[in-house]
């Protein structure tokens, strides 16, 4: 990957917080590390919620095991007045200018880079990253296996950035049990638990809170999706079929299967009740773009089309529903 960089200056069962408005009663100035759209409108949100001042935006093209494109989509979303970076050098290019901004806090949601230590400690309180899983299950670049693995519960935490991607210690959580059948609904509601996570979690930090260790034996690792994981299985449960399909479009349309010996790729997956039982894998009906499958318990309704091996499918969500927000496209790199 080509380094990059450009600098724009103008002049839980675990734990719970209640929501609160994470105003120290000071005006703080915030640091945003962010390649996704949608995690930048989390943080953002806060930050003018809260009255704070947003001083200087972070973002980066990535890393060499984990390009992150979407970073060109942030970039529109960050106002005139805020001072922008676009660096994959943190250490020679961010760590020197940081400290001119006399920085509060950062607030880090999607991030490759792992940042040194010395670059967290520059805020007055430190830097928190947001992690959209209920750590320490599911560390790493693809939090979207707690769906795609049917975890009992799914989530987000708030915790202290440490030396370790994921591993500081948890500042707040919010989390639920997965439901049985998963649906877009779900990341509606997974975006309502992050914004209440950032806000109980900053809370936390600015006010000293000390976090919570985190155990590292109970730890588990979502990494990218693999090629034959994204090749639903039609005869598979329903709800199986169902929470895959969801995870692997939210990480960017990749979700296909096999019907009738032909290739498709899934748009989306639609519970079907009261089917007529079938074997399953059998079409109960078919038009255009549209299959209804029985499956090992029931039956679905996919949104297909052709699967074309040759075509470059960009792995870009029209309207995106990651993290339950809807702000346009968004190009992710988690598989």
């Amino acid at each position: 990957m080509n380094n990059f960089d450009t600098v724009e200056l103008s002049t839980p069962t675990m734990m719970r917080h209640n929501n609160t408005n994470g105003n120290s009663g000071k005006k703080l100035r915030v640091v945003t590390f962010n390649y996704l759209p949608s995690a930048y409108k989390f943080v953002t949100d806060w930050i003018h919620e809260n009255g704070h001042e947003h001083v200087l935006a972070v973002t980066s093209p990535g890393i060499k095991t984990r390009a992150t494109p979407a970073y060109k989509d942030v970039l529109p979303l960050i106002p005139g007045h805020v001072s922008t970076i676009v660096t994959s050098r943190m250490n020679s290019v961010l760590a020197p200018i940081l400290p001119h901004f006399k920085p509060d806090i950062i607030l880090c949601f999607t991030f490759a880079h792992q940042v040194a230590q010395d670059i967290c400690q520059i805020p007055t309180y430190g830097a928190v990253n947001i992690h959209p899983s209920v750590l320490p299950y599911y560390r790493g670049p693809n939090p979207l296996r707690q769906f795609y693995d049917g975890a009992d519960v799914y989530g987000v935490t708030a915790h202290r950035m440490a030396q370790g991607y994921d591993t500081g210690e948890i500042l707040s959580q919010a989390y639920e049990p997965l439901p049985e059948i998963v649906t877009q609904d779900t990341a509606v509601r997974w975006g309502q638990l992050i914004k209440n996570c950032i806000a109980s979690g900053m809370e936390s930090a600015i006010s000293g809170k000390p976090g919570i260790r985190q155990d590292d034996g109970q730890a588990t690792y979502g990494g990218p999706f693999k090629e034959e994981e994204k090749w639903v299985d039609i005869t598979e449960p329903t709800a199986v079929i169902m929470r895959k399909t969801l995870a692997l479009n939210l990480a960017g349309g990749l979700a296909k299967t096999i019907i009738n010996g032909q290739a498709f790729k899934i748009h989306s997956a639609h519970y079907l009740s009261n089917a007529k039982r079938m074997p399953a894998g059998s079409v109960i009906k078919k038009a255009a773009n549209m299959h209804e499958v029985a499956t090992a318990d029931g039956a679905v309704k996919l949104i297909t089309e052709l699967y074309d091996a040759n075509k470059k499918y960009c792995n870009v969500l029209s309207r995106s529903m990651f993290f339950g927000q809807q702000i346009g496209a968004e190009r992710l790199s988690l598989s």
